[in-house]
């Protein structure tokens, strides 16, 4: 199932999703099965973990194995580090940075800020060719733990972005192992301690347990930019189509769960099946969907999957360590362990959204705006993805600008679980042209880049 754990592992694109439910209730249990049962002490022993804005609790034996978070259109990553080495890494970047040459006759290295002995901010190209696009990179160092926040943003607004990158990671403070009380986002040992907003942000994570090894959790969260994406289950028909081809050649494909179910205050919809894995194993596959409310920090998109058989990381193959009713005991633990983390001064998500911009100023032509940030002028903006609702669209000043929709080749495993041949993902959108002819043009911004690429999916 290595081709299956790449994609749940793929950044987290809820409208090509689809992905579960358990098998055969008449599946002989392999013989290693026997008399084996979770004891009272693995079904006693949970801890919560604070995911994004949520909370989730899984087995004490779950341990953190991975992923990929997005918060305030900047990825987050973190790494292991002394301080000595942190101070290294960023020495290192900057000094590269100064002797790389750019295509202007300046260095590489645009802007630096330095708010405090532990952080770092750098402006800088990515390359000699660039003309208008930057990198914007953010260094935190905290107890042991090197941060980098990493955005891409328009040369005009340089020194604005670098500003709001300070910002950003100022929020960014670590956390014990209990759930924290204030408002925020969390990453893995740390908090975005903000107050309830953010504009963009995703995660992408994997736990597995340790005395279960083959079987792995994932839990991922992603704020609708758009409107919220197509339900579980009404992708089942396309599932169904792919089921009537492959179904001789999978041999075993056993669905016996699916159907609305809401956890909590997340309407959404679970499908369970049991399928041969890359070793030919039965393995199970359990999903849950919320399709969550637009642009709603505290109801955003939410998957669930659970797999038994995966043994991806350089695991030897070993028969699957759990029976049906061991996993659906555990499904249904977890899942309805799902909510929303009490804080102590949240902002409810139906508070009002702040007024739209005011289309007053004009803006120049090739000015950048990122998925899920607020249209800051009114006109055409093209994309450099072939979005299927067109790459040259007009926006009114106000609008959330929205994903590109691509048309992709599905995988095999991808046409199993039904996923949509519409791939949505980040981009960023540039202003090619102004709407109607009383606007008075103004000044292109540096030379319009064909370089630019949207940033990944996080």
């Amino acid at each position: 199932m290595h081709e299956l754990t790449r994609w749940l592992r793929s950044d987290f694109v809820f409208a090509g999703i689809f992905l579960l439910v358990i098998g055969a209730a008449n599946a002989a249990p392999n013989s290693v099965l026997k008399g084996k049962a979770m004891s009272n002490e693995d079904k006693g022993q949970w801890k919560t973990h604070c995911v994004g804005r949520l909370l989730i609790d899984l087995p004490s034996d779950a341990e953190y194995v991975g992923g990929s978070y997005e918060y305030a259109f900047a990825t987050v990553e973190r790494q292991s580090m002394e301080h000595s080495a942190f101070r290294q890494e960023v020495d290192k970047l900057e000094a590269k940075l100064k002797e790389g040459q750019h295509k202007s006759g300046s260095s590489f290295l645009l802007a630096k800020a330095v708010p405090d002995e532990n952080t770092q901010i750098f402006g800088y190209w990515a390359n000699e060719n660039r003309s208008s696009a930057i990198e914007i990179s953010g260094y935190k160092w905290l107890q042991g733990m090197r941060y980098l926040i990493h955005k891409r943003a328009n040369y005009e607004k340089m020194e604005r972005a670098v500003s709001r990158m300070g910002t950003t990671i100022s929020m960014l403070h670590t956390r014990d192992a209990s759930p924290p009380t204030a408002p925020g986002f969390c990453v893995e040992r740390a908090i975005f301690a903000d107050e309830g907003r953010s504009g963009n942000e995703s995660l992408n994570i994997r736990f597995r347990l340790t005395k279960y090894p083959d079987v792995v959790v994932d839990v991922a969260t992603n704020l609708n930019a758009g409107d919220p994406p197509e339900s579980l289950l009404s992708r089942k028909p396309g599932v169904l189509s792919a089921l009537g081809v492959l179904g001789a050649t999978l041999g075993g494909v056993r669905n016996i769960k699916e159907g609305d179910r809401k956890i909590g205050d997340y309407p959404g919809q679970e499908w369970l099946m049991k399928a041969p894995n890359d070793h030919g194993q039965q393995a199970h596959l359990f999903t849950w969907e919320a399709p969550g409310l637009h642009a709603d920090e505290l109801r955003p998109q939410i998957r669930i999957d659970l797999q038994s058989g995966n043994f991806d990381g350089g695991l030897d193959p070993k028969p699957i360590s759990m029976t049906d009713q061991q996993m659906l005991q555990l499904w249904d633990k977890i899942l309805n362990s799902l909510r929303l983390r009490p804080t102590n001064g949240a902002k409810d998500s139906t508070e009002k959204k702040p007024s739209q911009q005011s289309n007053s100023d004009v803006l120049p032509l090739g000015e950048l705006v990122r998925t899920g940030a607020s249209c800051p002028q009114t006109g055409y903006w093209q994309c450099p993805e072939n979005d299927i609702q067109g790459s040259t669209r007009l926006f009114h000043a106000g609008d959330t600008m929205p994903p590109a929709i691509i048309k992709r080749d599905l995988s095999f495993v991808e046409r199993l679980r039904g996923s949509s041949d519409q791939h949505s993902t980040g981009t960023v959108w540039r202003l090619v042209r102004y709407e109607g002819p009383n606007v008075t043009s103004m000044p292109m911004s540096p030379a319009s880049d064909d370089t630019i690429q949207p940033p990944s999916d996080a």
